[in-house]
């Protein structure tokens, strides 16, 4: 239940500003992860780590369910390559 609990996150993030402003800037991997598991279980919503590092890693599904909605810049962001992540050259 907790994949369905980040999507409801999500949701409620993408209308949300002072949730927007609560995580943006952030660069650092870990801490947005922390800082948005953290957020969600403030506002009711459990879901785990690995769960939101997933998210990041493939937003399709997320942005699949707003699909014909416009996107908010977080959206744009990612959909435009402007999002970070961290990744390990081996």
């Amino acid at each position: 239940m907790s994949k369905e609990n980040l999507s409801a996150f999500y949701q409620a993030f993408r209308t949300d500003l002072t949730l927007q402003q609560q995580l943006e800037g952030i660069t650092d991997p870990s801490e947005y992860v922390n800082k948005a598991v953290s957020l969600g279980a403030s506002h009711g919503f459990e879901f785990t780590h690995e769960e939101v590092e997933a998210a990041i890693a493939d937003p399709s599904v997320f942005l699949e369910e707003t699909l014909g909605e416009e996107l908010n810049d977080l959206e744009l962001a990612v959909v435009a390559g402007g999002a970070t992540t961290s990744c390990k050259n081996t």
